[in-house]
């Protein structure tokens, strides 16, 4: 009876695979080999780019759980050499021993070890030498890989969204490589950092969820794959966007992370402008669970996470007096912690301090007076960014006109009957036409992000807007104000006598640039304070509003707390 065969072939890295390098020769061999001793070839297994020093390969796997069938579909298992098979000592006995448990045979054409008592012990002899040289190799080919990033070029694994590899240099067989911007897929990615940061003009800035599901609706897509939370944050997250990739940052086969110190920088061109890349992961920071607990991210206390006390630096939290009837902000160090932690604590009525803050908004910093400055650096800010605007909308525009030419070629040469009207034909049509889609979109936000600006004030147009800004700040509901404070603050110290406003200048400029308080501005830098008076400043200082109206005495804070 002719014995069954299932032959198993692999070779080492994708580079080799992809290249047909190996693979189809072992196969040969091997179909010649069984050919010449009448075996009959059952199945072929074949595991390109993948390790043996590991059982992690997917055909391996799938050939021994054949194997273990009752009864076994073969007899004999078929490899080139003994390190096709397991390049690991222990991998290698084990495995083997797996097989013979269900009377099937390992059989190397280029290693024959005969059937004398010796031959096991030669065989495991020989599963030494390999793993020992499968050490040795990797060793070398780290040190070249580690070296290889140290010059800046790429080390041949997939290129992170947003880019694509490029051939800079040859040095004899070997190519060097580094990554350059991916036009379409660049502005995907910007799109996601600038929905993270300011929303979409319909609301606020959005989290990985809502950017997720943003994305999906309009059918924008990962590499040919719908987004999923997991990609959209990784985005957000990818040091490469802010121009330094690092290498050599986990284990890549225990999948651990390395230390920092052993991480290698290698410079790459920048996505996104590197001072929005730190601002955006310290907003991804601040918006864990365990920094800012969703109970403040989505309260409907309108200074919440913004207000602290001046003397101790605590935040300020809301506490209630008579059942409910009187709502306070307190300082959480002293109420939490005792008098030992706040030598000066805070309690002012809830629509006091809200109030005062809403009104010196509106009354101190949203002035007809101000605003030609805001405006102006505003200008300022939009006009050094719109020089990249413009290369980045030319080159979109040059992808759309190569996917329209891809497309006309392709339906010229159906129209011809050059081409048959197939499924490979629809997948490539449709795959363009996709594409095509993205980009129409993506160039139509750049189109609307082309800066448009007041050349100048007049009076009546400065007060106009003014008042524009103040009735969409003091009249607008509870939770649309929320966001509006927390767009233009990003903290409030008070003491017993003042409150002291801070937030972003940007915040003011936005909203003076579009005539409306969108609250879609970050909120983490200190950059301007409320000034003593209404009289305009390129820097805006320090102003105290009295406060001993609105501060209940000692004696009201022992009776209502």
């Amino acid at each position: 009876m002719s014995k069954r065969a299932a032959i198993y072939a692999r070779v080492s890295t994708t580079r080799q695979a992809e290249n047909d390098i190996s693979i189809p020769d072992q196969l040969a061999q091997a179909r010649k080999f069984c050919e010449s001793r009448g075996w009959y070839v059952l199945r072929e297994f074949v595991d390109p780019g993948a390790s043996a020093r590991d059982d992690k390969q997917p055909q391996f796997q799938a050939m021994m759980d054949a194997a273990s069938g009752d009864p076994s579909p073969f007899d004999i298992v078929l490899v080139h050499s003994q390190s096709r098979f397991f390049r690991d000592t222990v991998g290698f006995i084990g495995n083997k021993r797996k097989l013979k448990k269900y009377g099937i045979a390992l059989v190397s054409m280029t290693q024959d070890f005969g059937g004398n008592p010796n031959a096991e012990i030669i065989e495991n002899l020989f599963a030494v030498m390999d793993e020992y040289q499968s050490a040795e190799t990797a060793k070398h080919v780290t040190r070249s890989m580690l070296e290889n990033a140290r010059q800046g070029f790429w080390n041949g694994s997939k290129p992170p969204f947003g880019y694509r590899t490029v051939t800079v240099e040859q040095r004899g067989q070997r190519t060097k490589k580094r990554l350059e911007i991916e036009t379409q897929e660049a502005e995907t990615v910007r799109l996601i950092f600038r929905l993270f940061r300011d929303g979409d003009g319909r609301r606020g800035p959005m989290g990985v969820k809502d950017i997720t599901s943003w994305l999906n609706v309009r059918g924008m897509k990962h590499r040919a794959a719908p987004f999923y939370t997991s990609a959209v944050h990784s985005i957000l997250t990818r040091e490469s966007y802010g121009g330094t990739h690092y290498f050599n940052r986990t284990d890549s086969r225990t999948g651990n992370d390395r230390p920092r110190g052993e991480w290698i920088a290698v410079p790459v061109p920048a996505i996104i402008p590197e001072s929005e890349f730190r601002a955006s992961q310290e907003r991804l920071h601040a918006r864990r669970p365990t920094v800012t607990p969703p109970r403040t991210t989505g309260s409907d206390v309108l200074l919440t996470g913004i207000v602290r006390c001046e003397s101790c630096g605590a935040p300020m939290m809301l506490r209630t007096g008579k059942s409910g009837r009187y709502r306070y902000y307190a300082c959480a160090g002293h109420r939490l912690k005792g008098a030992s932690a706040c030598a000066a604590p805070i309690a002012i009525r809830e629509c006091e301090l809200d109030g005062l803050v809403v009104s010196a908004l509106a009354d101190h910093l949203l002035t007809p007076a101000r605003l030609p400055q805001l405006l102006r650096e505003a200008q300022k800010h939009q006009n050094a960014m719109a020089s990249g605007n413009i290369e980045r909308r030319s080159t979109m525009r040059n992808r759309l006109k190569e996917l329209d030419t891809q497309a006309n070629r392709l339906l010229t040469a159906l129209a011809e009957g050059t081409v048959a009207d197939t499924s490979l034909f629809r997948a490539k049509l449709t795959s363009i036409e996709g594409e095509r889609e993205q980009c129409i979109q993506l160039l139509s936000r750049l189109d609307a992000e082309a800066p448009r600006f007041r050349q100048a004030l007049s009076n009546r147009q400065a007060l106009a807007l003014a008042e524009r800004l103040k009735r969409g700040l003091l009249d607008a509901p509870k939770s649309m104000q929320r966001r509006y404070v927390h767009g233009l603050v990003s903290e409030i110290r008070v003491d017993s006598e003042r409150a002291t406003i801070s937030g972003p200048r940007a915040a003011i400029a936005a909203a003076a640039t579009s005539g409306e308080l969108n609250g879609t501005v970050p909120i983490f830098v200190r950059d301007w304070r409320t000034g003593p008076d209404s009289n305009p400043r390129t820097r805006l200082g320090r102003c105290s509003w009295g406060l001993s109206s609105i501060c209940p005495t000692q004696g009201d804070r022992e009776r209502n707390y």
